[in-house]
Formats: C-alpha cells, structure tokens, sequence
C-alpha cells in the first residue's frame, strides 16, 4: 500500500480549515509528522493478532441501568460557578471575526 505523502500546501489548506496560522517551518513539520502517523499506523496493521482474543464480548457483559430523571442545575446555579456571566448565560469571549459578544454591544 502506498502511503500518502503529505506536503506544505496541504497542511495549510488544513490548518486554514481550522483557523490556524502556520508559518512555512511549521506547516513542513506538520506534514512530517503526519507522514510518521500513517507509517506507524502501516507498521500497527502488520502486527499478527491473530492469537489476541476479541475484547468484545466484554462490552456485552457491561451493567446497563435504568435511565432516571433527575433534578439539573438550576440557570442559577450553573452561573453562579461560571468564572464569567451575564444576566442571560455565561460570558465567553468573541472568537470569530465580526461576531457578537452576549452582554456586549458595538
């Protein structure tokens, strides 16, 4: 099996797609690093199991209860732990360019 090379270009398009900023030296790392990943994992797929008993059963054998309905929080009471709140929520702050901040205006 051919393993995906990875390259600057798609490294960046990726970290672009999450809101990341790379420079060029970080973006090569990335892509060597990812590289290293699938070869690990290639390396995983060799190993013979074939004498490993399947675990699964044991998911089986696991306790299920009964959902119940218990009494939350009360709006209350989760602000009251929040390390910042407004009248309406917890106050975070903005993180997309132009948003809305709650409890702010402008």
């Amino acid at each position: 099996m051919q393993r995906p090379a990875f390259d600057r270009a798609q490294v960046t398009h990726l970290a672009q797609l999450a809101s990341l900023s790379l420079a060029d030296a970080e973006a090569d790392a990335l892509a060597q690093d990812l590289a290293n990943i699938v070869a690990y994992v290639e390396e995983l797929g060799a190993v013979d199991t074939s004498e490993v008993r399947e675990n699964a059963p044991q998911a089986e054998a696991a306790a299920w209860r009964e959902d119940v309905v218990v009494q939350g929080l009360t709006h209350e009471d989760a602000l009251r732990g929040a390390p910042r709140a407004t009248e309406t929520g917890f106050a975070v702050p903005g993180f997309v360019p132009g948003g809305h901040v709650a409890g702010k205006s402008g």
